[in-house]
């Protein structure tokens, strides 16, 4: 069922030892919404935790707290497109009360959904926090800052709109560290970071006229340069930066034998939604991604031939 943030915020205030749940492979959007949920339920004198499939990449160490360990009665999920996102297995039998979630490929498999086309997650928790009537900390206003920064490429992506920036405008108003967040998500490499960014982009392969740009990573060159995996979330977004290139695809070879895609489109007529939804994964239409169970020699033609597909619509 869909609902809105006013029924969002009477779950939330009705609900007790709550559980939430962030996508595999978390970025700054399920991570810092989660914990500043959390934080908001344990102002209130709740229980909340917080679960991912995948670790959390030391860049949103700032935002880390401890939580309690109890049986959950209520489970949240947050920025979680499809029930693949919440891992492998078992993973994905869980049952869900409540998804706050803005990818429009969003099923609805959650008992009830607030599914909103926003930048990012953030913003419709922001908004159910208003409804909540709670008092939003400095901590909480980071880490919604940071879910916003972290969807919209330090408000630079075509996703930004008028209502982000307001939004944003708030959380700083409110505490938020934006100059924190800034350094965290956006200024602060590893060396070995800068090496495997270096050695893709050197190596990128183009189709269609350049008009598609492949980039990928092996696990090999992880390992080799000393690299958290969590470390190369931004990398998606550069191949689309090369004059020319309407889809960029980044591939990223996984030591399950799976190989995780991202595919970022210039413009609202090429669906990056669309290319991935071939392979069960989904997003939005100008940033989705999926997996694909292949090598990274053999997933990149079935890639490209997505991409050629789309762009030939």
């Amino acid at each position: 069922m869909w609902v809105d943030a006013k029924t969002c915020a009477a779950r939330l205030l009705a609900a007790e030892d709550v559980l939430i749940l962030c996508h595999r492979d978390p970025d700054g959007d399920t991570y810092g919404c989660a914990e500043a949920i959390a934080a908001v339920l344990e102002g209130l004198g709740k229980r909340a935790r917080i679960e991912c499939p995948s670790e959390f990449p030391a860049s949103l160490s700032f935002l880390h707290r401890d939580h309690p360990d109890f049986t959950p009665r209520f489970i949240l999920a947050v920025d979680i497109a499809a029930v693949n996102m919440l891992g492998d297995g078992d993973r994905r039998a869980v049952h869900i009360n409540l998804c706050i979630d803005h990818h429009p490929t969003n099923p609805g498999f959650a008992d009830e959904t607030f599914l909103v086309d926003y930048a990012a997650s953030g913003e419709a928790v922001y908004e159910v926090f208003r409804e909540m009537g709670v008092q939003i900390t400095p901590y909480v206003a980071t880490a919604l800052f940071t879910a916003l920064s972290s969807d919209t490429g330090g408000f630079r992506f075509a996703n930004t709109t008028a209502q982000t920036h307001r939004y944003a405008a708030d959380l700083i108003e409110l505490g938020a560290d934006a100059d924190l967040v800034r350094r965290q998500l956006f200024e602060s490499n590893s060396r070995g970071r800068v090496r495997v960014e270096s050695d893709a982009l050197a190596n990128a392969r183009y189709y269609h006229g350049g008009a598609i740009a492949v980039i990928s990573v092996s696990v090999a060159s992880v390992t080799e340069n000393d690299v958290d995996e969590s470390e190369l979330e931004g990398l998606a977004a550069e191949p689309l930066k090369v004059e020319g290139v309407h889809i960029g695809v980044t591939l990223k070879e996984r030591e399950d034998g799976s190989v995780r895609v991202s595919v970022r489109s210039d413009s609202d007529e090429v669906s990056a939604a669309r290319i991935c939804s071939q392979f069960h994964g989904g997003g939005h239409v100008r940033a989705a991604g999926c997996r694909v169970w292949t090598t990274l020699a053999e997933a990149e033609p079935i890639l490209v031939a997505a991409c050629e597909r789309e762009l030939k619509r």
